[in-house]
């Protein structure tokens, strides 16, 4: 009888759970396991199927206060020399990039809110982005940004010129999004006090006014396209 199929799913703060990656695998009855980095120990990768890995405040280039990142770039840089599919989001997508040496770094200023994902010519025939018709409707919420790596192949960007996703060898992605939002995570980090004042004291208010307001706007489609491209990555990794 063949093994059963399993996720491994990265945390790093408390208030970027899961959300949209463990419903998806919970409605295909897929097992997963949520480790939090820096707390719970990091097991064999072999023993999984895909991996994803989640945001979080760290800085990848700050090794003295984050030092939990240095062992974590290790394990994912050998997760992915042995072939196991990856798919990093905002933090998750810095730390594959950063772990096979690209340069990751502060931005001139912070992206925050609802963004178009345009598609290169090698994004618009990848499978993770299969059945949309060159862009996704994605949210960001990031100081940092990652250059592509060497070796690496460019999938997505957005006006301001920025890589918003690479892929590197067959089945490992980075993105600089995020795809895991549900309705009520969006509305934790748009309206849970500590994290309504630290985005106002950021990003101003003309900016969180205008995530409110995209949020009735443009969430439909934004959950639309995160669950495809989930689905698609699941379904390239061999997961469904």
């Amino acid at each position: 009888m063949p093994e059963k199929k399993r996720v491994l799913v990265l945390q790093h703060i408390q208030d970027n759970p899961a959300g949209r990656v463990g419903a998806i695998l919970d409605e295909y009855d897929i097992l997963y396991h949520l480790l939090h980095v820096g707390r719970d120990r990091l097991p064999d990768p072999t023993r999984y199927t895909a991996i994803v890995v989640l945001g979080g405040a760290a800085h990848v280039y700050d090794r003295h206060r984050y030092p939990y990142t240095v062992h974590e770039e290790a394990y994912l840089h050998q997760a992915i020399k042995q072939g196991i599919p990856y798919l990093g989001m905002c933090l998750g997508g810095q730390l594959l990039a950063h772990a096979i040496q690209a340069e990751v770094k502060k931005l001139p200023k912070a992206h925050i809110g609802f963004v178009r994902i345009q598609f290169t010519e090698e994004g618009s025939h990848d499978p993770l982005y299969q059945g949309f018709a060159g862009f996704q409707q994605a949210f960001q919420w990031h100081e940092d940004g990652f250059q592509l790596p060497q070796g690496a192949v460019s999938l997505a960007y957005h006006t301001e010129g920025f890589n918003q996703a690479f892929r590197y060898g067959e089945r490992a992605y980075g993105l600089q999004y995020h795809c895991e939002l549900t309705e009520e995570l969006l509305d934790r980090w748009l309206h849970e006090p500590v994290l309504k004042q630290e985005f106002l004291e950021v990003y101003g208010l003309e900016a969180y006014e205008r995530t409110e307001r995209d949020a009735v706007a443009l969430f439909p489609i934004y959950a639309e396209h995160a669950t495809r491209m989930l689905t698609n990555f699941f379904r390239l990794s061999d997961v469904l």
